[in-house]
């Protein structure tokens, strides 16, 4: 057995060992377990050995925690943790971005929501969207620019690469963007040569004549150059995917107003409306087919007159055939939202026309400019089969021109006349009324007559065909069967006799 002095020490130091680790450990509302078990057993040693000092005066166990124990510089930065989480779970429901929920989940979401980038990152539209016709037009506009893509056969033509998902990336050159991400190099002609014999870079060759067979070659590539996997090689867009509902008044109403109002920033660029051709009626009869109310639409807060001016006039030809106005690198032009051509507009100026005309020695009237055929040949403005209207409607076969002006004209004929609002203005309208009824009964007087006549003759049919009348006509033939009966009895009678 160990001697008193030797367990003395030994308590000694095994107190010390565990208040050094109570103070590295222990939290602000707990205490050592080990000094609680070791400190009867150190009592216990002093009062059995008479000869140690007298210990010193225990204190409460409470009172050491609550009031003598200092606070650990680790104690003090868990709470402040214990915060910091608690600011970033409560900080989205006290911004209300969201209705509280459970705290882990909200934690979460908050951290997500609290990054920028994310939230400033839109949604990727998928690739694959044959019926979506924005997405058709801003592939077809990648065709527009002629560095980069040039005049092709109407069989490989950009409007056939651009329904199987194609855009132009580079010279010549299609890519399957955001699909399959092939690419086909579209070469038909050869490149120029300058004067050394040296071919020139992204040049062709206009004057050499195609290989029909290469241009088979690529139509067969406009489906299968996409991989095996690509939606695009399973179907294209749909036919109609070109169509302009204009046979909706009212979208097509508000995009005519659109366009008309977008000439209005190169007014003073527009040429003569003698230096333009177009096909149909002339505008001046256009415009009075369409009421003024038309330019003053439910909704507009300024007031719009019809055009008036000579300038007002060719802008709204130029709208009435599907162009748009507006400036580019400070250059006046008239461009299609569909076909994506464009028009220069300072090249159809009446100064430009006579200059050119004495340069070529061309009759002005070769180089007027027709805001028609200024469209791409595959333009639903210009071409009905990309229109492709309801075949049972009034305008089937159709352009898109054609059927804008069909709505047009029947504006008028629609609009119902105002109410009169004095005894001066009904007199007025009865007098027209009256004039216009003799009018009308003088070029339709053959007509009524044939429909009176007409209507007398079914009143005739139902007389004669009513129950009455079927019943007067069996007793008639009853009543002549009988006298013939016996008229014939009374002539054998007298031949017998």
């Amino acid at each position: 057995m160990a001697s008193p002095e030797r367990q003395v020490a030994l308590a000694t130091t095994k107190r010390k060992f565990h208040r050094l680790l109570d103070n590295l450990t222990a939290s602000t509302t707990t205490s050592s377990l080990a000094s609680t078990l070791d400190e009867p057993t150190t009592s216990s040693i002093h009062s059995n050995d008479p000869t140690l000092p007298e210990p010193p005066p225990k204190r409460s166990r409470v009172s050491d925690v609550s009031m003598d124990r200092p606070r650990t510089p680790r104690a003090v930065s868990g709470n402040q943790r214990i915060k910091e989480l608690q600011e970033r779970l409560f900080a989205v429901r006290r911004q209300g971005d969201r209705p509280a929920g459970a705290a882990t989940g909200a934690g979460i979401r908050a951290v997500d929501q609290s990054n920028p980038a994310k939230l400033s990152t839109p949604r990727k539209e998928p690739n694959f969207q044959p019926h979506s016709q924005g997405q058709f037009l801003s592939r077809l506009k990648t065709f527009a620019d002629v560095k980069k893509w040039s005049h092709k056969p109407d069989a490989i033509s950009e409007l056939q690469w651009a329904k199987r998902g194609w855009s132009c990336d580079a010279w010549n050159t299609v890519a399957c963007k955001g699909g399959c991400e092939q690419r086909v190099v579209v070469k038909l002609y050869p490149r120029r040569k300058d004067h050394e014999g040296k071919e020139i870079d992204m040049s062709e060759d206009m004057t050499e004549d195609v290989d029909e067979v290469l241009v088979q070659r690529y139509q067969e590539l406009i489906v299968y150059g996409h991989y095996e996997d690509c939606l695009w090689r399973k179907r294209g867009c749909l036919d109609d995917i070109y169509h302009l509902p204009i046979a909706n008044r009212s979208k097509s109403s508000s995009a005519l107003l659109s366009r008309y109002h977008s000439f209005k920033a190169v007014m003073d660029e527009l040429p003569m409306m003698d230096n333009i051709t177009h096909p149909g009626p002339p505008v001046s009869d256009v415009l009075k087919s369409i009421p003024s109310s038309f330019f003053n639409p439910p909704g507009s807060t300024a007031l719009a007159s019809p055009p008036n001016t000579a300038a007002e006039i060719t802008a709204f030809a130029f709208a009435l055939f599907g162009w748009s106005g507006g400036f580019e690198s400070n250059i006046a032009l008239a461009t299609c939202n569909h076909c994506f051509q464009r028009i220069g507009l300072w090249l159809y100026k009446d100064e430009k026309l006579k200059e050119t005309s004495t340069k070529l020695d061309v009759p002005i009237e070769s180089l007027r400019l027709d805001i028609l055929q200024a469209h791409s040949e595959y333009c639903p403005w210009k071409t009905p089969e990309s229109q492709r209207n309801p075949s049972d409607s009034p305008v089937t076969n159709m352009a898109a021109w054609e059927t804008l002006e069909f709505v047009l004209m029947a504006m008028r004929r629609e609009e119902k006349p105002p109410a009169p609002t004095s005894p001066v203005a009904e007199s007025f309208q009865e007098s027209i009324d009256d004039e216009s009824a003799t009018v009308r009964t003088e070029k339709s007087k053959d007509a009524d007559s044939l429909n009176e006549k007409w209507r007398k003759f079914k009143a005739k049919l139902r007389r004669t065909a009513s129950r009455k009348s079927l019943k007067s006509v069996k007793s008639t033939k009853s009543v002549k069967s009988v006298d013939g009966t016996a008229l014939e009895k009374e002539n054998d009678a007298s031949s017998i006799a």
